[in-house]
């Protein structure tokens, strides 16, 4: 059995994160029949919510429960840990999120439970139901029997409407401190007699960024192996990298050394070398992170120092977009030829020093004159409309060969998908088109319907495909739709 599933904590004072622990504890204050029937638990993954739920049906069912909370060997504990329990009823909303299979919950909940005082139910990833799921389970959640406790888990609380948390005792899951993290590794480590140095745990820590799951998963994977584990060892299996190699990717974000296609080149080498993009990235964040408190405790707030700072945020930007990213690497890339850019100045404000920019990457300089709005003219009649003008005083967009016509069709799927948030009539004439050519910073979208070309075709319906494809693919492109035979 893994590391994670065999020191899973089964009681309350093995649970490591300490301020659930504690709200756990509180709860042994008071009867069972007299705690609340409903439990909302918020936070990232892999910060024990499930492991705590499955505590909670311990804490109601357990036959021998102690001051300290459940004993986690009776019957009841035992057959909750293995998850054979017949009155705890773990759902996925991932998987089950309409109302049909709210609705066959409801049903369940009317029947007494099996072998126990209480009936669990732990519904997982909660934010993920419909509309009207949620709607069916507040009316559940109102007037439930006496026997029935729910347990509600998720990663994104914000999507939770308040209706349903406010019918729960709301826990917050933080991640995980270095401490915390720590004292879990230690755990496992005395009990598998692994031989590891205090350096290569912190290592495990900083790269499980607050999740005990991740951890105790990192662990395991390096201890197939004979010997002391070093850092070496752990940047070697789990392909993460050294700090030499951090420190050069960094010297070409800024300063003397900063360029974008060496910087690009390095990523492409990290990648095809096995490296792990997310914890590159998170290795690189934290270099950042000291070298901007180091200069700012210098006073060394140098055009470089604002640059590092815009640097950091552009990277933060990419770690948030790497799980939606059909190409991994991607939004690195995007970010680090973004960080070559020059931002838009603000009115009175001179822009900050930036690193020197390549010609192919440089933003022009001169301002667009201002354009008054002018109303739409209807497109004539014709077999074969004519691709949609571009206004003449539009920036030019300088190709940097990121999107090909072959990548394009290979990924037209995601980026019908990418666009739907924005639109979803968009996305479904997409569905009927065609992607025709890429050239010179140009995509040109072939339409087979005069109103779908009409569609494609408006200024704002361009911008998002544009905007889409650049986060897609990291490089801006001019839009153009033309109309194709059928």
């Amino acid at each position: 059995m893994s590391f994670y599933r065999t020191y899973r904590p089964q009681i309350i004072d093995e649970i490591d994160n300490a301020n659930v622990r504690a709200q756990l504890l509180a709860l042994l204050s008071k009867d069972r029949k007299d705690l609340p029937h409903a439990y909302f638990f918020a936070g990232p993954k892999g910060t024990g919510k499930t492991t705590a739920a499955r505590v909670i049906a311990k804490l109601f069912n357990c036959e021998k429960s102690t001051k300290t909370g459940p004993c986690g060997k009776c019957e009841q504990c035992e057959s909750i840990a293995a998850g054979t329990s017949l009155d705890v009823i773990e759902m996925d909303a991932a998987s089950n999120r309409g109302i049909d299979e709210i609705r066959q919950l409801r049903e369940r909940i009317g029947l007494s439970p099996v072998s126990s005082a209480y009936t669990i139910y732990i519904i997982d990833e909660v934010h993920m139901l419909t509309t009207e799921a949620f709607n069916a389970l507040l009316k559940t959640l109102e007037e439930p029997p006496s026997h029935a406790i729910f347990v509600l888990a998720t990663t994104d609380a914000h999507k939770v409407p308040p209706t349903i948390t406010s019918r729960c005792m709301v826990i917050k899951f933080a991640k995980a401190s270095k401490e915390e993290l720590l004292h879990a590794l230690q755990r496992v480590v005395k009990s598998e007699k692994i031989s590891i140095s205090d350096e290569a745990l912190q290592r495990i820590i900083e790269v499980a960024d607050g999740a005990f799951r991740d951890a105790v998963k990192f662990l395991e994977q390096v201890s197939f192996g004979k010997g002391k584990i070093e850092i070496a060892h752990i940047d070697s299996v789990l392909s993460l990298s050294t700090s030499h190699n951090v420190a050069l990717f960094v010297s070409f974000l800024y300063g003397k050394g900063a360029d974008v296609a060496k910087a690009l080149t390095h990523i492409h080498g990290a990648v095809s070398e096995g490296a792990d993009i997310r914890s590159f990235l998170i290795d690189v964040l934290q270099y950042l992170h000291k070298e901007l408190l180091s200069r700012v405790s210098e006073k060394n707030i140098s055009p470089d120092t604002k640059n590092i700072e815009r640097i950091i945020h552009l990277l933060t930007r990419a770690y948030s977009e790497l799980r939606y990213s059909p190409i991994p690497e991607l939004p690195l890339e995007l970010a680090v030829i973004e960080s070559f850019q020059a931002p838009a100045p603000q009115a009175g404000v001179q822009p900050a020093a930036v690193a020197s920019v390549p010609p192919a990457l440089a933003p022009k300089t001169s301002t667009p004159p201002a354009v008054p709005p002018v109303a739409a003219k209807p497109v004539p009649p014709a077999q074969h409309a004519p691709p949609v003008a571009v206004p003449a005083d539009e920036p030019e967009v300088a190709s940097l060969g990121l999107l090909t016509q072959e990548k394009l069709l290979d990924h037209w799927s995601d980026f019908i998908t990418a666009t739907k948030p924005f639109n979803h009539s968009v996305a479904g004439v997409l569905r009927s088109s065609r992607p025709k050519s890429v050239n010179g910073g140009i995509v040109t979208i072939e339409a087979f319907y005069k109103f779908h070309q009409e569609k494609l075709a408006d200024i704002h319906t361009k911008q998002v495909l544009s905007d889409v494809l650049k986060k897609l693919f990291g490089e801006k492109v001019k839009i153009e739709i033309v109309l194709g035979k059928k």
